[in-house]
């Protein structure tokens, strides 16, 4: 082989070897990013806890410093992380905004059966009656399946989690964004163990029934674009749940 030809061949083990490297320190990066970014998410690593050192950190990623810094940057970009000089770096503590947003949650479902009838009594019966004007043939579609798996279900949580997913579409069905983000908040108190035992002790076979010709009612008026009667089916049927809960 000539010397060109040697040359040739060792510029292109050369650039192999170059790309081999480089795809390794990519998955290596890659790697270190995603399980910082697991302890974190997975709560292993709490908001306001410290991370380890950068040399710990090192070590066993097998990182370059360089890397490991590039890594951090990206999680601090995504408000994952904090970073203070001669303190370290920390997972950054929820956003205030969250954190009011998680406790306006908190509240919600602890309140009491005859304060979330109360505030379906004022949401619902209005978004209905939008919704009659706004509801698109795949609402009413998903409705219609609603009905069918409430009628079909075995045991009230079934029951429950179709009745609760009704109300959810007739809300949705408005185009109010807002208004659909506080009623699945306000939805989510089916959930728990409270409602849920108000909901044994009350769902009779009878009742049941009850429910289940008042939603047709409700979809009935939606499908027909009739406003003020689906307004009224659907207060009818609150009122109606209501009074089985203990009528408050």
């Amino acid at each position: 082989m000539t010397i060109n030809g040697s040359r040739l061949v060792h510029e292109a083990a050369s650039g192999m070897t170059s790309l081999n490297n480089r795809a390794k320190a990519r998955q290596t990066m890659s790697a270190a990013l995603a399980f910082i970014e697991g302890e974190i998410s997975t709560g292993v690593w709490k908001p306001g806890e410290r991370l380890p050192a950068e040399r710990e950190l090192v070590e066993r990623f097998g990182l370059a410093r360089n890397t490991l810094r590039k890594i951090l940057d990206q999680l601090e970009a995504k408000g994952a992380i904090t970073r203070h000089v001669g303190r370290g770096t920390f997972v950054a503590e929820p956003a205030a905004d969250q954190q009011s947003s998680d406790e306006l949650v908190r509240k919600i479902h602890r309140a009491s059966p005859a304060e979330v009838m109360d505030i379906r009594l004022m949401l619902e019966p209005q978004s209905c009656e939008i919704a009659a004007a706004r509801a698109t043939a795949t609402d009413l579609a998903d409705m219609e399946r609603c009905l069918h798996e409430c009628e079909i279900a075995k045991g009230v949580a079934a029951f429950e989690t179709w009745d609760g997913r009704l109300h959810q579409r007739i809300v949705a069905a408005a185009r109010n964004q807002l208004l659909a983000d506080i009623y699945d908040a306000i939805n989510g108190v089916r959930r728990t163990a409270q409602w849920g035992k108000l909901k044994e002790r009350s769902l009779t076979a009878e009742r049941r029934t009850i429910y289940q010709q008042q939603h047709r009612r409700i979809v009935s008026a939606l499908r027909e674009r009739d406003g003020e009667r689906a307004r009224a089916e659907i207060r009818d049927h609150l009122l109606s749940v209501r009074e089985s809960l203990g009528g408050f």
